[in-house]
């Protein structure tokens, strides 16, 4: 792996790779002074490759890349995002094989050590040749133009370089083709999305728990014969070991589904329960599963080589297509997927808590009874307008989870003739994101409403977090309220809950 790391704002990339990089840009150099065509050096981009550009004019040739590419649209990727780009880039440049100058290299080290980050719209990237429109907003903040993220605010690139004593870059061969041919953008962008997966996964094991709890559901659905003996995945497993162990935690160990006792036909309980808390380790587990692998995939991305063209250690030039986000689009997209089962087992879940059909006790819509007067019994609604729009932003994540990769279209007069859309579905996975904290944000309001209506002390510190955090912002409700504004701040704390500790 390449050393390249940041540590409190400190970036170091290693002297031989310095030297690599600028052994392989003199390369670049006497090719070009023998004549040599090099693609984006001395040929033109995509479709005009077959223009030849005279050596002098090679810097200005980088110059107006960056200037005919900066025209995306769209909202901006958000600034964790941004910095994540920033350092990948630099990560693969630093690699040596892009044949561009240590000069660029430590400028954009020098930036990314100040955290003065490119506002970089989401909209523009085909995901091939890399995300060309996004990290041209890259390109043309190291020269000192457009619009920075810096100390909380956005400002001109202009104004902070001034302030810093920053001299603006000025783009040396092929090093504009280098910044924006790769995949920088959609895996800063990856990056951001699976870490915030991580925390939903974690967030379903202890809300699965507390549904258990409150619902007096079995406990064998979780336990080592189900999900280590009769069946060996390892996603199931671990799920099922966190559940158990949060159950253990909160002490909870009720009758096995084979005790229950039959009175005149009627079976005096349930012997099991409903498949959206049955199964959950099955249907989490495979998630669980699959987000290991996208990590993989991102790590192998993130130190990797991926513009185009590169030199050899020979110094001869390799063409290819590194730049190509194919495993990245494919990763967001099944990560999309595997958020539309979250949001739909949440769903499902909450409806359990609702019904009284299903919720084992607690009153339909979970009515605060007991704070109600018996004359207004059936004034107050409970957390019934919750359960409606739990169901609306779920119908709409199930939309929002088409694969984003299979809708390729051929671009740019058919050069980039087949494309990954990997930052288009890293996009649409971040959306998905938003909404399943949003979901969250209410299935954890109605559990801790569970929690308070059945008077249940909790026990572990993983539940009892959770209640402390929807607690601040939503207190038991008995009455009818608006909520909306309370829940919206809710996710936005959850959403910090992600990062905490990093």
């Amino acid at each position: 792996e390449i050393e390249v790391w940041i540590n409190k704002a400190e970036i170091e990339i290693e002297k031989n790779l310095l030297d690599k990089s600028l052994k392989n840009h003199n390369r670049l150099c006497e090719l070009m002074q023998q004549g040599v065509p090099i693609y984006g050096v001395t040929t033109g981009f995509g479709d005009n490759a077959t223009s030849y550009v005279d050596v002098d004019l090679a810097e200005k040739l980088q110059s107006n890349l960056i200037q005919y590419l900066t025209c995306g649209l769209g909202e901006s990727i958000p600034v964790e995002a941004s910095r994540a780009m920033c350092l990948v880039r630099l990560n693969s440049l630093s690699q040596g094989l892009s044949a561009v100058t240590p000069d660029l290299l430590l400028h954009m080290k020098l930036l990314l050590e100040h955290d003065i980050l490119p506002i970089v719209p989401v909209e523009g990237s085909l995901g091939a040749s890399g995300d060309l429109i996004p990290l041209a907003y890259l390109g043309q903040i190291l020269q000192g133009q457009g619009d920075v993220f810096y100390q909380g605010q956005v400002v001109k690139a202009a104004q902070v370089f001034e302030k810093l004593n920053i001299k603006s870059y000025k783009l040396k061969s092929k090093e504009g083709l280098a910044i924006v041919n790769g995949t920088s953008t959609m895996a800063g962008l990856m990056t951001l999305n699976l870490k915030y997966i991580d925390f939903i996964i974690q967030f379903c094991q202890v809300s699965t728990a507390l549904q258990c709890l409150v619902l007096s559901g079995k406990r064998e659905a979780f336990g080592r014969v189900i999900n280590e003996i009769a069946k060996t995945n390892p996603g199931q497993s671990a799920i099922a070991k966190k559940v158990s162990t949060i159950l253990d935690e909160e002490n909870y160990h009720p009758q096995r589904g084979q005790n229950i006792s039959v009175e005149s036909q009627k079976i005096m309980g349930y012997v099991q329960d409903r498949y959206s808390l049955r199964c959950v380790p099955q249907i989490l587990g495979p998630i669980l599963d699959y987000q290991k692998t996208a990590w993989q995939i991102l790590d192998h991305e993130i130190n990797s080589v991926t513009d185009n063209p590169i030199i050899n250690d020979e110094g001869d030039l390799e063409m290819g297509g590194n730049f190509y986000g194919g495993y990245l689009s494919q990763a967001m997209d099944m990560s999309k997927i595997n958020l539309a089962h979250v949001a739909d087992l949440i769903d499902r879940q909450v409806m359990m808590l609702f019904d009284d059909k299903s919720n084992r006790g607690l009153p339909a819509n979970l009515v605060d009874l007991q704070n109600i007067p018996e004359s207004e019994k059936y004034l107050h609604h409970g957390l019934k307008g919750l359960h409606q729009a739990t169901s609306a932003i779920t119908s709409e994540l199930m939309q929002k989870s088409i694969p984003n990769g299979i809708f390729s279209r051929s671009s740019e007069s058919h050069n980039q003739d087949k494309v990954s859309l990997g930052m288009s579905s890293a996009v649409s996975c971040l959306t998905m994101i938003d909404g399943v904290f949003k979901l969250m944000a209410m299935q954890m309001t109605c559990l801790c409403q569970a929690v308070d209506i059945q008077q249940i002390e909790l026990l572990s510190p993983h539940t009892q977090k959770f209640y402390k955090i929807v607690r601040k912002h939503i207190q038991r409700v008995s009455v009818d309220a608006r909520l909306g504004e309370s829940i919206a701040d809710l996710v936005a704390t959850l959403k910090k809950e992600a990062f905490v500790g990093e």
